[in-house]
């Protein structure tokens, strides 16, 4: 049993195939195929690039649980997995390996905070600005409303016509018009 452990360190760094994963428990590939349709949800494989399964050392593992409960207790796949089923098989699962699940689970999601955290800040400088702009656009409004209320008086209006030449009257009736228009116009 130890140098099965041994072997499965060594090839712990490099998935291996089906083939390759038969040939290093001493069964055929079909047979490991056959347990993979069986008992697939006990059995962790890697799906590759093209739909291949490959087996990491967890995966091997399995297999060589499943390997054992056929050949010393003469099990069959629905009894196995039944067993396996009921049964949490805590050396399996090395609560070392657990641990490290659940340690890259929480650095994924510290990731995926830090990463909501900053698009969140940078949303709210954007929400100030448009309140700024806002701010601004109202402003402009009231202004050019009280413009508009001084131009419609008539006391401003007489006087301004009566002591202004021709052209300087032209001209402001020429603002008044860019005044009506700017007020009615979106920058």
């Amino acid at each position: 049993m130890n140098e099965e452990k041994d072997m499965i360190q060594t090839k712990e760094s490099n998935p291996l195939s089906v083939k390759e994963a038969a040939e290093y428990i001493k069964e055929s590939p079909g047979v490991v195929r056959n347990w993979l349709r069986e008992l697939k949800s006990h059995i962790p494989t890697i799906v590759g690039n093209h739909g291949y399964r490959y087996f990491d050392k967890e995966g091997l593992e399995m297999l060589l649980v499943v390997q054992k409960l056929r050949r010393e207790q003469n099990l069959s796949l629905s009894q196995i997995e039944d067993e396996l089923s009921s049964s949490k098989q805590p050396s399996i699962i090395s609560h070392q390996d657990a641990t490290e699940r659940i340690l890259q689970d929480l650095n994924t999601i510290k990731e995926q905070l830090e990463l909501q955290v900053n698009f969140n800040q940078v949303l709210v400088q954007q929400l100030k600005k448009q309140q700024e702009h806002i701010i601004e656009q109202q402003q402009f409004i009231q202004q050019q409303k009280e413009h508009i209320a001084a131009l419609n008086t008539g006391s401003y209006e007489k006087e301004s016509v009566s002591s202004m030449p021709r052209k300087v009257v032209l001209d402001e009736s020429n603002s008044k018009k860019q005044a009506f228009f700017r007020l009615f116009s979106y920058r």
